[in-house]
């Protein structure tokens, strides 16, 4: 084999055809200009129609793909698909060990400075500008949109459907070019069937404001007027029904009802006890799909109802919203699949004729978490791939630039669309809150609690002789509670100070939009359940978190304990219930049991307090 020496400013083939192959280094990404090329050239993916490369069609490759390159090029040539550049190919193809390293030695000329380029030491662009490029049809998105450089490289296939949407919808811009666009090439890829003889899906990778909820509506939709009266919606939150519910109505398709699985009785879903349900959108949550019952019933399982009320020729929509939820389906190391995938595949594969919908803007940036995507046609029979693990360990050793190669080999195959909101002119800016006295004053108080509470809970450790696994789980427990106790604090400083700049950007004709770290949803219906589902007063979640750490991890295996702890053993014989207990009066601080109300932890722990001081505790 002849060693290949290549100087800084050479075409390593001296290709007068016009195909360059550039310098190839640790520092520099290889580009590669195919204007000769009249076959899609096999990078080896694995993909149902490789990756083609045609004329006039710039492909930049990442040095970790240098090798995988140079690993191909013998298959391209023992399948002729190199044509007139065969001789060159091969020639290529036999560089030494060195090069399949991506590090090509370069030739020192004596005398003889080493040029650079300024123009490409800069950062290269990451996202491109994007306009439906063969999509004529709607109004242009309100927000300028970009897509990926690796993504935009690569042409969408040709479009043949023909939209049976109502002109209303499109002419009055209910759902944008991009949208429409969308639902286009999942109606396109819906109408194919794999080697396997299930439907071919779609995978929607839209970031957030493109508008995945409308762009689902629109696929149901569009489903409806066709005929397919019947949908299934799976998504993460019961309280995204309503936004299914508003998306449907926004573009003109408030007609189709959408009704919750989880408030639907375990019986047949088209049975009178269930409303005869004949036709519409059933949403269901991931948590509920997998949902059982002990009763003595035909349909013990939502997926079950779900099954029958399809029937097995199903043909209409399933949409499986933020579907990285139904991520694990294959899990690392010994860990086992976990319920919501295998469900999610289950019902996949009693439906092979059903048009599945994938919706997640992270759906294809982790390999291992796509095994529940088995309607992409990537993997299984009539691929290269066998099995999904083939397929994993096929790209997930090449690392992220096979995974955009998978993307783009998808998005080729007119399954997958990804396009995200850009961020040019976009400024970020830190405010800091000044805090208030009374708020000074708060943080010091619960400060004082906390120290307090970790002497509480030290003494009823030894008082009952805790053992040290007991130990090691409650203080997991209480420091895990005291982080978010602090953070539900810290958070709650900053309300007063975000609503003055939201009025403030209102003001300016800004539209405000706030995220929030954690809403308190699930405190909050806990106290709606413990109230008879009337609340008098917003609801703590801070206090929350320390009530339910004294109520379930407090040191004391039985009630007597947690009396002898309080000191009301040798005064009282009657039943202190904890925490909620009647209130203290008196010059003993006993119990009244005629007056009744809930104290708090804090409460206790004062009164507690009070007592071993011999002091009253009527105050608290």
């Amino acid at each position: 084999m002849m060693p290949v020496t290549v100087r800084a400013t050479t075409n390593p083939l001296a290709a007068a055809s016009g195909v360059a192959f550039g310098q190839a280094t640790n520092v520099k990404p290889i580009k590669i200009s195919a204007t000769s090329l009249t076959k899609p050239v096999h990078l080896g993916m694995g993909m149902g129609m490789g990756m083609g490369m045609g004329r006039g069609v710039e492909m930049v490759g990442m040095q970790s793909m240098n090798s995988y390159l140079l690993q191909n090029l013998n298959q391209i040539l023992a399948s002729g698909m190199g044509g007139p550049l065969a001789g060159m190919l091969g020639q290529f193809a036999q560089v030494p060990p060195w090069a399949q390293k991506g590090m090509w030695p370069q030739e020192k000329i004596p005398g003889e400075e080493e040029e650079v380029d300024d123009e490409e030491m800069g950062v290269a662009e990451t996202y491109a500008d994007y306009m439906p490029p063969k999509l004529k049809l709607g109004r242009k998105h309100p927000d300028p949109v970009v897509e990926t450089a690796s993504l935009s490289s690569v042409e969408p296939v040709d479009v043949t459907y023909a939209l049976s949407l109502p002109d209303d919808t499109v002419r009055n811009g209910l759902l944008s070019a991009l949208q429409l666009e969308a639902v286009v090439y999942a109606s396109q890829a819906h109408e194919h069937m794999l080697p396997d003889g299930t439907r071919a899906g779609f995978l929607i990778g839209d970031g957030a404001g493109v508008g995945k909820g409308r762009t689902i509506a629109g696929i149901i939709f569009e489903n409806h007027v066709r005929g397919r009266k019947r949908a299934l919606w799976v998504s993460v939150s019961n309280d995204l029904k309503y936004d299914a519910e508003r998306d449907l109505r926004d573009i003109g398709a408030g007609k189709i009802e959408v009704h919750s699985l989880s408030k639907l009785k375990y019986a047949k879903i088209s049975s009178a006890v269930n409303g005869n349900l004949k036709k519409g959108v059933v949403f269901s949550t991931y948590s509920a799909l997998i949902g059982e019952t002990q009763a003595n019933t035909k349909y013990r399982s939502r997926l079950k109802q779900l099954l029958q009320w399809c029937g097995e020729d199903f043909d209409g929509v399933i949409v499986f919203d933020e579907c990285h939820k139904a991520k694990n389906l294959c899990p690392v190391g010994s860990g086992k699949a976990t319920k919501t995938g295998l469900t999610a595949l289950e019902l996949q594969n009693k439906l092979p004729k059903a048009r599945v919908v994938y919706a997640s803007a992270t759906g294809a940036s982790e390999p291992r978490n796509m095994a529940y995507m088995v309607r992409l046609g990537i993997w299984g029979e009539g691929t290269p791939f066998p099995t999904f693990m083939d397929f994993i360990n096929a790209v997930e050793k090449r690392g992220v630039g096979a995974m955009e190669i998978v993307a783009m080999d998808m998005k080729l195959r007119g399954m997958y669309i990804a396009r995200q909101l850009s961020f040019h002119g976009v400024s970020f800016k830190i405010e800091e809150v000044p805090l208030s006295e009374p708020f000074r004053d708060t943080y010091d108080k619960a400060v004082a609690l906390w120290v307090e509470a970790m002497q509480r809970f030290t003494e009823a450790a030894e008082l009952i002789d805790a053992e040290p696994r007991m130990k090691k789980t409650m203080w997991g427990q209480f420091w895990s509670a005291h982080q978010r106790f602090f953070k539900y604090l810290c958070i709650a400083a900053k309300v007063n100070q975000a609503v003055v700049l939201a009025r403030e950007a209102v003001k300016c004709g800004k539209c405000v939009v706030i995220g929030l770290q954690s809403t308190g949803e699930a405190r909050t219906l806990d106290q709606l359940e413990r109230d008879d589902g009337e609340l008098s007063d917003f609801v703590s979640t801070a206090k929350g978190v320390f009530q339910t750490l004294v109520e379930k991890h407090f040191p004391a295996p039985d009630r007597e304990r947690i009396n002898r702890l309080l000191g009301l053993e040798a005064k009282t014989k009657a039943v202190v219930p904890v925490p909620v207990v009647a209130p203290l009066n008196g010059k003993n601080g006993l119990p009244d049991s005629a007056a009744k109300r809930k104290l708090t932890a804090r409460q206790l722990v004062n009164a507690a307090a009070k007592r071993r001081r011999g002091g009253s505790s009527s105050d608290e």
